[in-house]
């Protein structure tokens, strides 16, 4: 139910609204390339977390040079994925 749930949440994403969409972690492979046929080359950005490879540091760095001074962003995933460690980046 939860990979259905995740389709449908990337299916309601709109390219008009939205400008970039960036993925973090293995079991969201899948959708990162489902948003890939939705969105422009280059607005789709999937980084691996692993037991071999973490690429959290290429997150942040992708993250802050995306993220305008005006601009909104969405984080949504498990505490397992320490996406608060991203939001300390940012700030």
């Amino acid at each position: 139910q939860s990979v259905q749930l995740h389709n449908q949440m990337i299916l309601s994403l709109s390219p008009d609204v939205l400008d970039t969409v960036i993925f973090y972690g293995e079991d969201i492979a899948e959708l990162s390339q489902l948003a890939s046929q939705m969105f422009p080359i280059g607005h789709v950005f999937y980084f691996k977390k692993t037991a071999d490879e973490d690429q959290f540091e290429d997150l942040v760095k992708q993250v802050k040079e995306r993220l305008g001074a005006n601009d909104q962003i969405l984080l949504k995933g498990s505490n397992s994925m320490n996406l608060a460690k991203l939001v300390e980046n940012l700030m």
